[in-house]
């Protein structure tokens, strides 16, 4: 390990940069989870993470059709 330190040392400032961000790539990779191919759970998952009801977005709508009717304040 000491030589590893000894050799990232003797690095200019950028290498040592550009080795870090390297070194961030593979432990991202290692941590990677491997998909099983069921898409299931995850479909779960991802349908009960909006916050918005039918409601909200009925609104939203409204207010959308409304924008071109909006007049800019005249100084």
């Amino acid at each position: 390990m000491n030589d590893l330190m000894q050799t990232f040392n003797q690095l200019s400032e950028s290498q040592q940069k550009q080795l870090l961000a390297y070194a961030d790539g593979l432990l991202l990779q290692q941590k990677a989870k491997k998909v099983d191919g069921d898409l299931a759970i995850w479909k779960e998952k991802i349908l009960n993470v909006s916050t918005w009801s039918e409601g909200d977005i009925t609104a939203l709508e409204e207010n959308i059709k409304g924008m071109d009717n909006w007049k800019a304040p005249q100084w």
